[in-house]
This record gives structure tokens, sequence and C-alpha cells, in this order.
């Protein structure tokens, strides 16, 4: 036999073995048959479309409507949530495709949006319609969940919540005014009951000011690139709070670069290891075996856990606050209100997070802050304490990304929102 033959036939067995790997998701969906989910595309704008996917409660569609409904907002802007909300944090199955003991599916339904357009598996057909301003990408979102609860009737009686993290954290109170106005205004028709927010961007200043003090402290950096970062962020500072936005985002840059000067710091856990080699396995494992099983989604799009393009796109609203969103739901609405922040993020540090808190302007604010703290559930995992519709939570033992890194806490702070008797949220 010559050489041409063996690599020939060498060449069959290894593309015949290829052929017939199976699909690591459809193993698992298989395997765990009741994740029953729909998505879909909704048109915000003429060219521009946005992808949602739904997961009914416990996988089924019977009695859905009788369990909350989660709508998750995911930060960046930019990382896709059909991957890192979806896969990464709170959906039925991980990043290696198996099954999530902590889903935030059991007992809800959860719902995932790829916002801002451009993200994930939403899509524009020019990028001139890429969104710049954080009104642009709210309004797009509120369009697409009026539209789902259009084609989802059912579910407009159903206790639902807005949980966010990050970007998708200083968008939050923005979005849920904007529901709110529509409401009132009888344009949506929706059972709104809270918000979550966790590791929120809702004060850049407040936590960009905190940033090398809780790196110092944590032993990240020395004390020289402390006291030189500290000088960077004090001006980046000042640049917000006269809306010199374009010189902020350059001292922002310039902050973090600083920062990352004696190694890569990991902004999500400051002692955790970089999760972005797994997030780029994401990229190939949601192009090569997600994608192909999402009937009726865009197949040219290559899928990417973070659309820079739309990241860029919002650049010159990277910094601009939305406390004033978050005290108007305070004083005008009735929803409740979780703030959530792991004691290991880098991002939003919790005592930044602490700080802009309890600065917030509202009629509570007094009492919020005379307020005592409570234990969370379980060993260790942290404090909380409330003060009428307003809760703050000091999670140990997370980062940036609560919900995975500390699944019993953040089963507490939901069963505290969507308690119907504020009296059971302390059990």
């Amino acid at each position: 036999m010559n050489l041409f033959v063996i690599w020939a036939l060498t060449t069959i067995c290894v593309m015949a073995e290829v052929a017939h790997e199976e699909n690591p998701y459809t193993k698992a969906i298989k395997n765990n048959k009741q994740w029953h989910s729909k998505h879909g595309y909704v048109q915000v704008r003429p060219g521009a479309h946005m992808f949602y996917w739904f997961y009914f409660a416990n996988g089924t569609q019977i009695n859905a409507d009788r369990k909350p409904l989660i709508i998750w907002i995911q930060g960046g802007p930019g990382f896709a949530a059909s991957g890192i909300g979806n896969f990464a944090e709170i959906g039925p199955f991980n990043m290696d495709m198996q099954p999530r003991n902590h889903t935030w599916a059991k007992e809800r339904n959860v719902l995932f949006i790829d916002h801002p357009v451009g993200t994930g598996f939403s899509y524009v057909t020019n990028n001139s319609l890429l969104v710049k301003t954080d009104r642009e990408m709210a309004m797009d979102l509120a369009r697409t969940i009026k539209v789902f609860f259009k084609r989802h009737k059912e579910f407009r009686k159903t206790p639902t919540y807005l949980f966010s993290q990050s970007y998708g954290g200083k968008l939050c109170p923005r979005l849920a005014f904007y529901l709110h106005t529509a409401i009132e205004k009888k344009s949506l028709k929706i059972n709104f009951k809270g918000i979550g927010i966790g590791g929120g961007w809702v004060n850049p200043k407040e936590s960009v000011l905190v940033q090398p003090e809780f790196l110092y402290l944590t032993g990240a950096i020395d004390r020289n690139l402390y006291l030189s970062s500290s000088d960077v962020a004090k001006k980046l500072v000042r640049a917000i709070e006269t809306q010199a936005y374009s010189q902020a985002d350059i001292l922002d840059d310039y902050l973090f670069q600083t920062l990352n000067g004696q190694g890569e710091l990991n902004f999500n856990n400051v002692y955790a290891a970089s999760p972005y080699p797994a997030l780029e396995e994401l990229d190939t494992k949601m192009n090569q075996y997600v994608k192909p099983t999402l009937t009726g989604v865009n197949k040219t799009i290559k899928w990417t856990y973070l659309s820079v393009k739309a990241y860029q796109s919002l650049k010159q609203s990277f910094l601009v606050p939305s406390v004033s969103f978050l005290e108007a739901i305070l004083e005008k609405t009735k929803l409740k209100i979780a703030i959530y922040n792991g004691n290991l993020d880098v991002v939003t540090p919790l005592g930044g997070a602490s700080n802009w808190v309890h600065n917030l302007k509202w009629h509570g604010a007094a009492e919020f802050a005379k307020a005592k703290r409570h234990p969370i559930r379980g060993s260790r995992n942290g404090y909380y304490k409330e003060m009428k519709r307003l809760s703050f939570w000091w999670v140990f033992g997370a980062g940036h990304w609560v919900p995975e890194e500390n699944p019993e806490a953040m089963a507490h702070i939901m069963d505290y929102l969507m308690a119907e008797d504020d009296g059971d949220s302390k059990n």
C-alpha cells in the first residue's frame, strides 16, 4: 500500500469521526428535555433587529404564567446575554454544556435579550443604526419588551422583574422608568414589580474613585502604583463631574492601562483567574454547536461574546451616570429595588457601591442610612440592609458576577425581592 493510499484512508477515517461527533449542546438538550424555550427577533427600528431567548419556568409552558418572570439586562456594553447571561451565569446549562444546579429558570421564567443591537444574535443592516446613547439603547429594549408581551399575552399579569449587571445596572434604572411610564400611559400591559442591580455601573465616578485603594488594600498593586493611579482617578472624577466626557473617556483608558502596569488584573474578581479564555471558547461553541439548533436565527452572524462595534459606539455614554433615574423610581413608583455587589469586584468595588447607594436623594434616605444590617442566608455570605422599598447587599466571596460566584446569596436576594410579604424576606 503506497503512502498516498494510507494518507487518503487516514483522512477519511478522521473526517468520519468528526462527522459523527455528537453536538454537546444537542446532547445536553436530549438529556434534559424539560428545558423548553422560545426565541425570536423584534425589529425595533427599520434595519435594527433584537434577538431574545425565553426560558419557561421549569422548562414547561404549563402554569408558567403563575411563576415570576425575570428580564435579564446584560452589561458591557456589548456583552451578549444569549451567551454570557445564559451559559456563563444563570441559564439551564453552563459553558461546558452541562446542567447548572442554580439556574434561574427553576421556578422562574427568564428572558434574555441581546442588546444593544449589533450584539450577540442581534444585528443591524447598517452600522449607522448602532446606538450611541443609553437613551437609544433603553428605547430599543423597551420596544422589544413591549413586543414580547404582545406575543405572549399570558404573561401580562405575571410578576415581572428586571435584573441587571454592570453596565446593564446603569441602564436598568432608565429602562425601568421608561417601562413604568409606558404602563401608566397604558401603552404597555405588564405586572412590573421590581428591579435588581448587581455590580451596577450606576455612578461611575464613585466606582472609579475607590478602584486604586481597593486594589492596593487587596495586595493587587503596590504603593507606588496606588499613588500614581489615584492621581489619574481623581482627574477622571473631576472630568465626570464637569461633564467633560471626551476627556473622561481618555482618562478612563489611561487609568485602566496604569492599573495593569504591574501585570494584567482580573477586574471581574481580584483573586480569580481571568474569565476570558473560557469566553473565547464560548465563541466557538455558540457558533459551532448552539447556533445551528436555533431556528430562525440569522445564520450569517458570527456570534461573539463581546461586540466591539457596539461597545465603541457607546463610548461617549460610558461614564454618564444614571443616578437621577434611580432616584425618580424611588420617589415616583412602587417598584421594589435590590442593589447588590460582590466584595471581590474591581469594576465596581463594594465600597464605591455602598457610597453611591447611601448618597441617593429620596424620601427614605435618612432612615436607610441608620438601618441595621442583617446576615445574608447561609454561612458567611455577607450582609444586607433595607428601608421601605430599597435594599443593599454586601455579598462575600463574589466578584462582578454574583449569580455564578455566590448563588446561595443570590437566591436570598431574589427571594427577598420577589416576596409578596416583606416579613418573610429575612427567613
